[in-house]
């Protein structure tokens, strides 16, 4: 699709999954408060700088679609901020799952890793890829947690959610991709899996608060 052809209101609209994307990051990050409040502000932290991209993303379709200025740095921003902030709620969760503080070196040392590699290849896959897999990884350890709170239907969201990000990657695929009926199918997708994000992620802060937050032990 034509940028020039990119409406505005479709890119209003992909801030509605961003800030739904950014509630839920930040629900589960805050997480472990009752455990250890240093790892809750960094998770809360984390899941400001994952919804800062998608505000990054989002204001670029903006701009794109209001003046046809087309700030790349802006769209760019997005994988590098979602990656770091991932690895930050991925620590806060760690630490709500096993009961006490858990160790921060091996999530400092995959972030210096992944800036290493896009540094040395000047790209931003390896940002992409943790990205990508961070963000699936919140989701699947938010399962996780709600199974251990019997929270069962935040388990069976966060499966869904999933299940609806990753059905966006053939809709981008797609020959149609760049039509705006299909630009409208993908946003609306992902703002209805955010949506279930959001929901899994409350339904399972309020169990874990029913619940007394009382530690969960795993092996660590």
């Amino acid at each position: 699709m034509n940028t020039n052809d990119y409406p505005v209101i479709l890119a209003l609209e992909d801030y509605v999954p961003t800030l739904l994307a950014l509630a839920g990051f930040w629900l589960l990050g805050g997480a472990s408060a009752a455990i250890d409040r240093r790892a809750a502000v960094a998770g809360r932290l984390g899941g400001v700088l994952i919804g800062l991209g998608g505000v990054a993303k989002s204001t670029w379709k903006l701009i794109l679609s209001s003046s046809g200025h087309d700030l790349r740095w802006l769209e760019q921003s997005l994988f590098p901020l979602m990656a770091a902030g991932a690895l930050l709620v991925l620590w806060s969760l760690h630490t709500t799952l096993r009961g006490r503080r858990a160790p921060w070196w091996p999530y400092a040392l995959v972030g210096v890793g992944v800036a290493g590699a896009a540094v040395a290849l000047g790209s931003v896959q390896p940002a992409f890829i943790a990205a990508t897999t961070g963000v699936t990884l919140i989701s699947v350890l938010g399962a996780v947690l709600a199974g251990r709170r019997r929270a069962w239907v935040a388990v069976v969201l966060f499966v869904l959610g999933i299940v609806a990000v990753t059905s966006l990657v053939p809709l981008r695929n797609h020959p149609e991709h760049e039509t705006l009926a299909f630009q409208w199918l993908e946003q609306g997708t992902n703002t209805l899996a955010q949506a279930v994000f959001l929901t899994a992620a409350l339904l399972t802060v309020r169990a874990s608060r029913a619940a007394g937050l009382r530690p969960v032990e795993v092996p660590a």
